[in-house]
Parts: structure tokens; C-alpha cells; sequence
């Protein structure tokens, strides 16, 4: 609860600094500073898409279908060099999730839910989590003040807030269920030329909020591999 309540903290003082330096001009933009010409920023929209290789610390786990991520928001840049070949950047933005798993939930009391692997009789079951994020990172790339095609390499972590969820199994329909954590962060890499980058991910945050699950031996992990692609747009 001390870890919520401190990411809680640090979310909403994010999202106040990013709407702070959305809402200014730019501090270093070569149109307030003709001095220093080399000076620029590459502020971006982005849009990604992604399939994601599920991992589970139970046995037998084999994910029944495709499991996929979209992500879309828009990067703020902060030169860190004159030549802008390093920056970072803060940004603000959306994704959707969906996890097709072979798991089985059976409701054990009021408050405690067991998660096991589904037989060949049950009907497995999937999440969707709906997040916002504010994705920190540190950039590359080969840009000059006059090109627009360059290579690049960005990588950073995004801290999320999980503000929708839903599990659906055969009958059964469960929105914004406390099983699924509300918190998050994310480690990311993106790499490629001009418009088409290639995209990696893997959550550094548990999945489950294991408080709201049947006490076990061993805590139910769910952990996502993202790969797939993202494009920067000027």
C-alpha cells in the first residue's frame, strides 16, 4: 500500500509537469534562439502495435490465441546535447491490452479468488487492461536540423495507471476487477529509420495484485513480452 500510495504521488506530479511544458513554448527551439541553429527538438506523435509471447509461473500454462497491445500519445523532447543527437523525453499517452491465457478462475469466498489452468472441458479466460502512461526515456538518434529520415534508438521505462479492466470467462464478465493491479511500469526499446521502428517491452511490475487472490505457495505471475512495431510521426 506504501508503494501505491508514493506511485500514486509521482503519477499525478508527472502529469503535472507534462501539461507545465505542454502548455509553454519551447525554451530551445531554433526559431527563439538563432545563435545556436544546431538546436532542436523532435517532438512526436506515436501510434504502436504489438503482439505479446505470455509467460506464467504455473505449470501447463499455454495461452489459448493471440495476445495483443496497441498504444498510441504524443512525446514532448528536451535536447541534451547541441547537436540534438541526444535528448529525452516525456511523454503522455494510451494503450489497450488483451491477454488470451489458459487459465481457470473459481471463486473461493467473499474476497479471495482462485486462478488454476483450465481443462480440456472449461472455457479458459482473457483480460483486457485499458491504461494511461507516461512514458520517460532516453533518445538517439542521427537527426540534423534539416533531416527528417535518421535512425534512431529510444529507451526508457513508462509508469502506468490501469483506470479500466475486464475479465471475461465463458458466462462470467467482471469490469474493473481488483485481481488485476492499477499501477505499473513498463521497460521499453525502440530502434529503426525514419517512420517504422521496431518495438520491445517487458513489464517490470507484477500483474495480479496477489492481496485480492486465494493464498498460495507460490504467487500466480503473469508476465508479457512485447514485440512489434511503433511510428514516430513530426
Amino acid at each position: 500500500m506504501k508503494f501505491a500510495s508514493l506511485f500514486s504521488k509521482l503519477l499525478l506530479h508527472c502529469i503535472a509537469v507534462i501539461l507545465c511544458f505542454f502548455s509553454v513554448g519551447s525554451l530551445y527551439g531554433q526559431d527563439e534562439d538563432p545563435v545556436q541553429d544546431d538546436f532542436f527538438r523532435e517532438d512526436q506523435f506515436y501510434l504502436g502495435v504489438s503482439f505479446m509471447v505470455l509467460q506464467s509461473n504455473q505449470e501447463n500454462f499455454s495461452p489459448k490465441g493471440l495476445s495483443r497491445h496497441f498504444q498510441w500519445g504524443f512525446v514532448r523532447d528536451f535536447p541534451l546535447s547541441a547537436s540534438g543527437k541526444w535528448s529525452s523525453g516525456l511523454g503522455l499517452g494510451m494503450s489497450f491490452e488483451r491477454y488470451n491465457t489458459n487459465f481457470f478462475r473459481s471463486p473461493e469466498g467473499v474476497n479471495s479468488t482462485q486462478f488454476s489452468i483450465a481443462e480440456d472441458s472449461d472455457s479458459p479466460l482473457f483480460f483486457s487492461v485499458h491504461s494511461f502512461e507516461l512514458p520517460l526515456s532516453i533518445r538517439w538518434r542521427s537527426a540534423t536540423v534539416d533531416d527528417y529520415a535518421f535512425w534512431r534508438v529510444y529507451g526508457g521505462v513508462s509508469f502506468r495507471w490501469n483506470y479500466y479492466n475486464k475479465i471475461r470467462q465463458d458466462a462470467l464478465l467482471l469490469k474493473n476487477s481488483s485481481e488485476i493491479q492499477r499501477l505499473g511500469a513498463v521497460a521499453h526499446l525502440s530502434f529503426g529509420y525514419n517512420t517504422w521502428n521496431f518495438f520491445l517491452a517487458y513489464h517490470l511490475s507484477p500483474f495480479f495484485d496477489q492481496q485480492a487472490l486465494s493464498p498460495t505457495s507460490i504467487p500466480l505471475e503473469l508476465n508479457p513480452l512485447k514485440i512489434g512495431l511503433i511510428f514516430y510521426i513530426l
